[in-house]
């Protein structure tokens, strides 16, 4: 009796969860000083394992929020909330899953949409696949370092980017207020700090 091979995009899925490597976080945030996980870090990593594993993504746009602020200078502005979906779909039989997911950004240009959707599929990536972040041969061989500044949540992570993203005092002191819960963590307190004498 010949094998079957199971074609569905749930087998699919697995076959790339059981082939991703570690995703650390290699690249740096000059200002504040944190280290991060980049959208072409995912991209770099997933894209010919998706491809090997026949499965494309198809975005579609759910809902957009925008809202407009003007600077002292007189310059507008933008934060950007996207809501988006992303449809997994396997080439050989057309099954698909979808995943949604959240982006938000702030931008004095044009490039918040942008952003928005990189977050977003960063995010829904890191989750649906349980990316790994560090490679462990054997568990215990290493001891695990004391927690730094550095080790922050991918929630976090996001409220300093919009803290390094403020052109103005207002929109910071707006980036403050929308982030109740950390506010008593001393990363971003400090980030709002340095960035509040940079804007003064």
């Amino acid at each position: 009796m010949s094998e079957t091979t199971n074609t569905s995009i749930y087998a699919k899925l697995g076959q790339v969860m059981q082939s991703i490597k570690a995703i650390g976080k290699n690249q740096t945030n000059e200002q504040q000083h944190f280290k991060f996980r980049g959208i072409d870090d995912f991209m770099n990593e997933l894209h010919d394992h998706l491809a090997e594993a026949g499965i494309i993504i198809i975005p579609s746009e759910t809902e957009h929020l925008q809202e407009q602020f003007t600077t002292k200078n007189g310059t507008a502005q933008f934060r950007t909330r996207l809501h988006m979906k992303f449809t997994f779909v396997s080439t050989a039989d057309g099954s698909s899953i979808t995943a949604d997911g959240w982006g938000e950004a702030a931008d004095s240009g044009d490039k918040g949409y942008n952003k928005c959707k990189s977050i977003a599929l960063k995010y829904v990536l890191m989750q649906m696949f349980l990316v790994p972040t560090k490679d462990l041969t054997d568990p215990d061989s290493e001891t695990p370092d004391p927690v730094q500044p550095q080790n922050i949540s991918a929630d976090l992570e996001l409220a300093l980017q919009l803290v390094k993203e403020a052109n103005n005092v207002t929109d910071l002191e707006q980036v403050w207020r929308e982030h109740t819960g950390f506010q008593s963590d001393k990363v971003f307190y400090n980030a709002v700090m340095n960035r509040k004498k940079q804007l003064s």
